[in-house]
C-alpha cells in the first residue's frame, strides 16, 4: 500500500463515525465532501508552506510566519486528532481560515489573499454546513471589510494597506469579494437545494417499492395461507361431512325396508344414529362457519397480555373450579408492555389453548397451566404449558388441522378445530405456533407474534 494510500485511509478513520445511513441525504455528502477537502487541505498546505516561510524571511514578515505556522498545526489537528467530533472539525476548520484571512489582510493588504480566504470561506460553508450559514458568514465578511476600513480612516493600523489604499478605495475593493460571496452562497444554494429534492425523491420511490414488496410479501403469504384452507374444505366436504351424511342415507335405506318396523329396538337405535350423525354435522357446520370467521375484523388494538389472560381465566372460572386447574401467570408476562393484536382472535387463542389443557388433563391430577413470554427480535414467544395427559409424538404434526384429533371421541369430547384456530390466528399476527410433548409428560405450546402489526 503506498503512502497515499495509507494516509487517506488514517485520515478516513479519524472522520468516519462508522454508520451509513439507509438514505444517503444532503448532510452525509456534506460530511463527505469536508472529508475529501481535510484529505487534500493537508498536503497542499504543506506544499505552500515552504516557499511561504521564504517569502516571509525576505519580507522581514515574522507574525505571517507564525500565523502561517499557527494555520498548519490547526489543519494538522483537525486531520489527524482523535478526540475531536466532526462538528468540531468543521468549526475548527472554519476557524482557521478566519485566522489566515484577518493576519494576512492586517499585515499584508491587498498584497496578500486575505479576501481570497474570506470568500473561500463563504464557499466551504455553504458546502459543509448550509447556504443559510454562508449568508451569515457573507455578513461576518462585510464586517470585517467595514472594520478595516474604519481602522484605517482613523489611522489606527500600521500596516502596508494604510500606505496603499483609502478607506474608500479599499472598499471599493473588498465589495467585490462580498458581491462573489453572495454568488457562490446563492449558487450553491439551489445547487443543494435541487440535490435535495432528487435525494427526497428517490428515498420516497425506494420507500415505496419497500412498502409494495412487503405488501406483496404478506399477499403472497395469504393466498399460501388461503390455498392450504383451500385443500383443507376439499378434504373436509370430501371425507369429514361426508361421513355423517353417508351414515344418515345408510340408516334411512335400512328403514325403507319392509322389515323395518316403528317401535322396534333396532328402529329406535336407527334413529339415534340419525340425530347423533346430524347433530355431529350441525357442529362440524359450525366449526367451518366459526373458523371461515377469523380474521375478519381486523382492528389492531393495544392490551395487556396479562389482562387478556385474567379475563380468559374468568371466562372459563366454571372449568377452572371443577377441575381445580391453575393459570400461573409468570413475572415475564407481568413486566411485559402493551402490545399490538387483533384483539378479539388474541383472546380466542389464550382461551383455546387454556380450555385444552384443562380438557386434557391427567386422571386424578389438578392441572397447572404455566403462561410466559420472551423476547425474540421482532416477536414475542409464548410459552403455554400444561401437565396434562400429553400428545403422542406420531400426532404431532397433524393436530393444528381442523378437525383433525390427537384423541378419540369417546375419551375427549370436541371436533378437533379448536388447535387450527389458534393455528390460523396465530398466522394472522405475522408469527407460527408449534407444540413439545409426549404421552403422560404434559404439552407445551410455543407460538410467536409480530411486535410490529401494522395497524
Amino acid at each position: 500500500m503506498s503512502i497515499w494510500s495509507k494516509y487517506k485511509e488514517l485520515v478516513a478513520s479519524r472522520l468516519s463515525n462508522g454508520s451509513v445511513p439507509d438514505v444517503k441525504g444532503v448532510d452525509y455528502w456534506r460530511d463527505k465532501l469536508f472529508h475529501v477537502i481535510v484529505v487534500y487541505t493537508l498536503p497542499v498546505c504543506m506544499i505552500a508552506y515552504i516557499p511561504a516561510m521564504i517569502l516571509c524571511y525576505y519580507l522581514d514578515q515574522p507574525y505571517i510566519a507564525f500565523y502561517d505556522s499557527l494555520a498548519v498545526v490547526l489543519v494538522v489537528l483537525v486531520t489527524f486528532s482523535k478526540k475531536l467530533s466532526l462538528r468540531w472539525r468543521k468549526l475548527l476548520f472554519v476557524g482557521t481560515m478566519y485566522l489566515l484571512s484577518i493576519a494576512l489582510l492586517f499585515y499584508m493588504g491587498v498584497y496578500g489573499p486575505g479576501l481570497l480566504y474570506l470568500l473561500s470561506t463563504v464557499i466551504f460553508v455553504s458546502l459543509i454546513y448550509s447556504s443559510k450559514l454562508a449568508y451569515w458568514c457573507i455578513v461576518v465578511n462585510t464586517t470585517v471589510c467595514l472594520l478595516f476600513a474604519l481602522a484605517m480612516h482613523l489611522e489606527v493600523m500600521d500596516s502596508a494597506m494604510v500606505n496603499i489604499y483609502t478607506p474608500e478605495a479599499w472598499l471599493a475593493v473588498a465589495s467585490n469579494q462580498v458581491l462573489l460571496s453572495i454568488l457562490f452562497a446563492a449558487s450553491i444554494q439551489i445547487l443543494t437545494s435541487g440535490f435535495s429534492q432528487t435525494l427526497e425523491k428517490e428515498s420516497s420511490l425506494k420507500e415505496n417499492i419497500k412498502n409494495e414488496v412487503v405488501e406483496s410479501e404478506r399477499l403472497v403469504k395469504e393466498l399460501k395461507i388461503k390455498n392450504e384452507e383451500m385443500e383443507q374444505f376439499t378434504y373436509i366436504a370430501s371425507h369429514d361431512l361426508q361421513e355423517p351424511l353417508n351414515t344418515i342415507l345408510g340408516i334411512t335405506e335400512i328403514l325403507k325396508l319392509p322389515s323395518s318396523k316403528k317401535g322396534d329396538r333396532d328402529f329406535e337405535k336407527s334413529l339415534d344414529y340419525i340425530s347423533f350423525s346430524v347433530e355431529r354435522l350441525k357442529t362440524l357446520i359450525k366449526g367451518l362457519l366459526d373458523y371461515s370467521r377469523i380474521g375478519r375484523l381486523l382492528s389492531v388494538e393495544e392490551v395487556r397480555c396479562e389482562e387478556v389472560i385474567k379475563n380468559v381465566a374468568g371466562d372459563l372460572h366454571s372449568a377452572i373450579s371443577e377441575s381445580g386447574a391453575k393459570v400461573e401467570i409468570d413475572e415475564s408476562i407481568r413486566r411485559m408492555d402493551s402490545v399490538a393484536v387483533f384483539p378479539l382472535d388474541f383472546n380466542q387463542l389464550f382461551q383455546n389453548l387454556i380450555s385444552n389443557a384443562i380438557k386434557f388433563r391427567s386422571i386424578n391430577v389438578k392441572p397447572v397451566i404455566e403462561v410466559s413470554v420472551k423476547e425474540r427480535g421482532d416477536f414475542f414467544e409464548f410459552l403455554v404449558r400444561d401437565n396434562g395427559i400429553g400428545i403422542d409424538k406420531d400426532s404431532l404434526d397433524k393436530i393444528f388441522i381442523i378437525f383433525k384429533r390427537a384423541h378419540s371421541d369417546t375419551s375427549y369430547q370436541g371436533t378437533g378445530i379448536g388447535l387450527a384456530f389458534c393455528k390460523k390466528i396465530v398466522e394472522l399476527h405475522g408469527g407460527k405456533i408449534w407444540v413439545e410433548s409426549s404421552a403422560g409428560r404434559g404439552s407445551s405450546f410455543y407460538f410467536t407474534i409480530s411486535r410490529h402489526l401494522a395497524k
